[in-house]
């Protein structure tokens, strides 16, 4: 009885027939036998999310395209191509003048060492875009303590910046003893400087505030303090600044005594962000 031969791997079929034939035929008429052919393929893609719940914010997130790549048949004689890892696609930026381009939740500061995502700013989420026709309810979120004549006012500034795009994300300390919420507002590069001076004067002259400290490395922002009263367990700060065409804003709220170190070093990353890099 003739020896079992295995059946073939896909690509192959021949073998079997090939072998039987061959025995009985002299060596030099035998078939010669040659390595079948294959394709190899992968994919590559990446994903980001971030979650919370608690005072009231918006969020963000990063995105990067999926890239596939396929290799070709591979002779016998040439060795594989080593493979290279597909590079995301950029899809935002900060062009030479300063002005943003692609999603402004992009230019989100990351979370940091020592915090993770904190609670929901209102209905608007604790990591979220801002749509253009929710600038009005975001200014009474941030600056609810305004006079009715304030908050018209702040809302006119921001109507004449021409919002096209906001985001928002909220940061918890690991303690557990302050909440921040960080907010960016891309407004129309032409009107954006009279649009956040507009602003900064309501809040600057508002009885509904006083002096807060300052910025480390951005004297350009202001940061202002509520009215506080005498056994209040909570104090909240806001400190807002123009970055080009991005207005931003953060507001803190904790336990007495408020951390402002810790809130205006956050700030001055989030400013440092904008004027540099994507911060996914």
């Amino acid at each position: 009885m003739p020896e079992l031969v295995q059946a073939p791997e896909l690509g192959q079929v021949t073998e079997p027939v090939l072998a039987l034939a061959s025995e009985h035929l002299p060596e030099q008429q035998r078939p010669v036998r040659r390595p079948g052919w294959f394709v190899a393929g992968w994919l590559v893609s990446a994903l980001a999310v971030g979650a919370g719940a608690g005072f009231g914010i918006l969020a963000v997130t990063g995105t990067s395209k999926d890239s596939t790549t396929a290799r070709g048949p591979v002779t016998p004689t040439t060795s594989p191509a080593t493979p290279t890892s597909p590079q995301p696609s950029v899809t935002s930026g900060v062009r030479p003048d300063g002005t943003h381009y692609g999603s402004v939740k992009d230019f989100l500061l990351p979370m940091p060492a020592g915090y993770r995502p904190g609670p929901d700013e209102g209905g608007l989420g604790n990591d979220s875009t801002i749509a253009p026709d929710q600038a009005d309810p975001t200014v009474a979120l941030l600056f609810g303590t305004l006079p009715a004549s304030d908050m018209s006012s702040a809302k006119g500034a921001i109507a004449t910046g021409g919002m096209n795009d906001g985001a928002v994300r909220t940061y918890a300390n690991d303690s557990g003893t302050l909440d921040i919420a960080m907010t960016v507002l891309r407004l129309n590069p032409a009107q954006a400087a009279e649009s956040a001076g507009q602003f900064e004067h309501v809040v600057k002259q508002s009885h509904a505030f006083r002096t807060g400290p300052q910025v480390p490395g951005h004297p350009e922002a202001l940061c202002v303090l509520p009215v506080t009263h005498v056994g209040d367990r909570l104090d909240s700060m806001t400190c807002l600044a123009t970055v080009e065409d991005t207005f931003a804003i953060v507001r803190a709220e904790g336990t007495v005594p408020l951390d402002t170190n810790a809130v205006t070093e956050l700030f001055g990353q989030q400013l440092d962000t904008l004027k540099g890099g994507l911060g996914t």
